[in-house]
């Protein structure tokens, strides 16, 4: 396990850590296991989450279950306005200091409420990728129209040295998810951070040919 960073803010809404917000979206953290260098790290040293967002790890109250996911769901939009159209939806993204897909079956759960509630609000995952492929269609028959994978390099050996995956897992598995999610009918993007030694034009070619709408 990787520990995560300290930070003392919290949203009063919920259990600290459940939630936090960047921009007007709201993030659902689920875990703050990591089955690989979390997201959060592989921006550097220096790169903290905005205070203001109220990210904290979830720590010692252990991961998140679905009814906290989609009780703090519920208060963010009872809190907030949104035209008839929803085109002013802010949306929900589960991201958070561990790998959200390490709780595939407690974030399926919660979407499947979700949408039970709000049937139009967009759902996005963020995730490394380092999950078995299958849970791509899970994730899509529940309601998930958009995952954002963590593609650190389209280099193999580049990748290992960055991410140092565990549990066997390995750059190939990235690749199997992403065309998996592209096939069953996701909108994927596909993010690479800027590194030194890491090419970010093959990347982005690499996430295009996998099946990527976009790549940032």
């Amino acid at each position: 396990r990787i520990a995560p960073p300290t930070n003392n803010r919290t949203m009063t809404a919920t259990r600290p850590g459940v939630a936090y917000r960047l921009g007007r979206a709201l993030f659902l953290s689920l875990t703050d296991v990591a089955n690989a260098t979390p997201l959060l790290r592989t921006r550097g040293p220096s790169f903290v989450m905005p205070p203001a967002s109220g990210f904290v790890p979830l720590g010692d109250g252990g991961d998140a279950t679905a009814r906290e996911l989609v009780e703090a769901m519920d208060s963010f939009y009872d809190s907030i306005v949104i035209g008839s159209s929803g085109e002013d939806d802010p949306g929900v993204v589960f991201a958070g200091y561990g790998e959200p897909l390490l709780r595939a079956e407690t974030l399926c759960d919660a979407v499947g409420r979700i949408r039970e509630k709000r049937h139009g609000i967009r759902l996005r995952v963020v995730t490394n990728g380092l999950v078995d492929a299958s849970i791509a269609q899970k994730l899509y028959d529940v309601g998930v129209q958009t995952v954002s994978v963590n593609l650190a390099s389209a280099n193999p050996d580049e990748y290992q040295r960055l991410m140092a995956p565990v549990d066997g897992r390995s750059h190939a598995d990235v690749l199997a998810f992403v065309e998996a999610a592209a096939s069953a009918g996701m909108d994927v993007e596909c993010v690479t951070v800027q590194t030194p030694g890491v090419d970010i034009v093959q990347a982005k070619a690499l996430a295009l040919a996998l099946g990527a709408v976009s790549f940032r």
